[in-house]
């Protein structure tokens, strides 16, 4: 077995496994959410509701990757809150081609809480340098295709909940890789059924890059039912950022470009 070392953490990092037409690697070997010494002040926001009227058991986040380049730097991500409070964050990492020529994408599913516990294989201990759990696989896909990040309050057995993010094609609901699980204290509740997100440049080499994705209608689900919500919106930060958004709708969703300054970096 291979270890590795990332922004300080201790890796393991198993072997690959098929899933469906793409080749699916596991553990936080693969993760970086935000790089040490990386500080972005300001990033663009998404502002995202399932229009549930309570908090939800279960959340789908749609996107698809339309155009990125062979390179990785930008993090398309969600954070939700539960009813205690706490957020796990998820979201969509592009990645350069693996080994086989595939275009790649990182999901990844992490809590900042310091009482978060797990014992999947695709999680560690630590997130962004500080306690709790980070979870990320790595997935061949098709450009254009949307895949839902499947986040779940799966169980309450005892004092803990169990979390658990997957990813599905978002057409056919079939599964195309598990994300990771971690567990929370019970207290900690279901997800509120609209928060924000952001479009961070986790490295320099994010603020280089454009890459178009598109957005599709959150759904959260409570006791059976399924409530889906509007198409999220970015907004850009009025200063601090590296980035730029623009945003239209399409058939599919809100598609978003967003393009890289890299004299902003540099200036940073």
């Amino acid at each position: 077995m291979v270890t590795t070392f990332i922004a300080g953490l201790r890796i393991r990092k198993p072997g690959r496994r098929l899933v469906r037409a793409g080749t699916v690697v596991g553990a936080t070997a693969l993760l970086a959410v935000g790089a040490a010494g990386q500080s972005w002040a300001s990033t663009p926001t998404v502002r995202w509701s399932t229009g549930a009227p309570t908090p939800v058991s279960t959340l789908e986040l749609p996107m698809s990757v339309d155009a990125a380049p062979d390179a990785g730097g930008l993090y398309f991500a969600y954070y939700t809150t539960l009813e205690s409070g706490t957020r796990p964050y998820a979201g969509f990492q592009p990645k350069p081609v693996d080994a086989d020529g595939h275009r790649s994408l990182q999901a990844v599913f992490s809590s900042f809480n310091a009482e978060a516990t797990t014992t999947d294989s695709h999680c560690n201990y630590g997130a962004d340098g500080g306690a709790g759990v980070s979870c990320a696989v790595r997935f061949a896909y098709t450009p254009g295709t949307m895949y839902s990040l499947v986040l779940k309050r799966a169980e309450v057995t005892g004092d803990t909940q169990l979390m658990t993010g997957d990813v599905v094609e978002t057409a056919t609901g079939a599964s195309v890789a598990h994300i990771g699980s971690f567990g929370l204290p019970s207290g900690s509740g279901r997800f509120k059924a609209a928060d924000q997100g952001f479009i961070e440049p986790y490295l320099t080499a994010g603020c280089g890059q454009q890459v178009t994705v598109t957005y599709g209608k959150p759904v959260g689900t409570e006791a059976g039912t399924d409530h889906v919500g509007g198409l999220p919106t970015v907004t850009d930060p009025a200063s601090g950022s590296c980035l730029s958004t623009t945003s239209t709708t399409t058939a599919q969703g809100q598609q978003v470009t967003v393009s890289g300054n890299e004299a902003a970096a540099a200036g940073r």
